[in-house]
């Protein structure tokens, strides 16, 4: 006789499956939601970036055009978006948050003009890098005028307090790209993921975080829903730099629109590097630093391969950014799903 347990069990069994696939496919139609507002956001930032950019052309024209050049080739717009986003988390719109959205986009295009200089790096946003269209000297000044408008753009709209935090983020910034700079001098025992996180924390995180406070604040958020979204932007500022750094060992110049492997060419710090490194041995880490050094890369990519260093700082990259999203779950910020979907952008891209 059949024991009628068993048929309840495949029962149960079949619900729990039917259960989970609504869940996910409920999920999923969130996700695209989310997904499509986020661009929406993204077309409206892009267009007042150049709008407020042209509404004060000075001389000479070609200043102006040069610092043009990179904002018209559009850009992920990270920061500006959780700028926007934490505002709106607290109540907070969208058209409040945009001045400083479009600032901090002067700010961070400003420092990649700087990078190409630096690196000598040839293409950028997917167009040819600003100092090699107009000179290095011009893309200096264009970067430039570019962190004074900002600072005008935030003076214009904002508090003394605001004001602090963005120019503090700003100096933790150089601070870093200094520091990652002067990586070439280190030797390879020096080359480790504290070294590495220690960069990333001033040179990139530090503004992610300015860019959420200065958005919760203009939103009028409480002190602990302050801190609980510059926590979100730390997280989602280191699995968005590690993301870079996996994209620059093994992504395309057509597909992200930049210079790829400019990190080891430049030795500059690369999570993906420093993993590889680290799992090595000693000899052959100092070996791999000494032809780095002479612009030789062949070893090290052979000890990032040999090493799975692309895994690991994928599944780290993601890591933080599931870090980032339970930060935020739950604590009744009205655009959860647009924050998950932000961090989780950091990750799930080619460019």
């Amino acid at each position: 006789m059949p024991d009628p347990r068993k048929d309840i069990d495949i029962l149960e069994t079949a619900l729990d499956d039917n259960e989970n696939s609504s869940r996910q496919l409920r999920r999923q139609k969130i996700d695209l939601r989310a997904s499509k507002e986020l661009h929406k956001r993204l077309a409206i930032i892009d267009e007042e970036i150049i709008r407020v950019f042209k509404s004060e052309r000075g001389e000479p024209e070609i200043l102006y055009d040069t610092a043009q050049h990179l904002l018209q080739a559009g850009g992920k717009h990270v920061r500006s978006l959780l700028t926007t986003l934490s505002c709106e988390a607290v109540g907070g719109s969208f058209n409040e948050a945009l001045p400083f959205a479009v600032a901090t986009e002067f700010v961070q295009t400003a420092s990649l003009i700087h990078d190409d200089v630096i690196d000598d790096d040839a293409i950028r946003r997917g167009v040819e890098s600003t100092h090699r269209k107009f000179g290095s000297r011009m893309a200096i000044i264009a970067g430039d005028l570019l962190i004074a408008r900002a600072m005008k753009l935030v003076s214009d709209h904002a508090s003394l307090e605001l004001m602090n935090i963005v120019a503090a983020a700003g100096i933790q910034m150089c601070e870093g790209e200094a520091s990652d700079i002067l990586m070439y001098l280190i030797t390879s025992n020096q080359f480790t993921t504290k070294s590495y996180f220690d960069v990333v924390r001033r040179k990139t995180v530090s503004f992610m975080r300015a860019a959420a406070k200065v958005g919760a604040m203009i939103g009028k958020a409480s002190e602990e829903q302050s801190s609980i979204l510059e926590i979100f932007g730390e997280q989602m500022g280191y699995a968005f730099q590690i993301k870079d750094d996996i994209l620059d060992v093994v992504a395309s110049e057509n597909s992200v629109g930049k210079s790829v492997l400019s990190d080891l060419k430049g030795n500059k710090t690369n999570y993906v590097l420093v993993h590889a490194l680290e799992s090595s041995s000693e000899e052959e880490a100092k070996h791999s630093i000494e032809l780095l050094k002479n612009g030789e890369i062949d070893f090290a990519l052979d000890l990032i391969k040999r090493s799975d260093s692309i895994e690991h700082a994928d599944s780290l990259a993601y890591e933080y950014a599931a870090k980032a999203k339970e930060t935020i779950r739950n604590k009744g910020f009205l655009n959860e799903d647009l924050l998950c979907a932000l961090a989780d952008h950091a990750c799930d891209r080619d460019f």
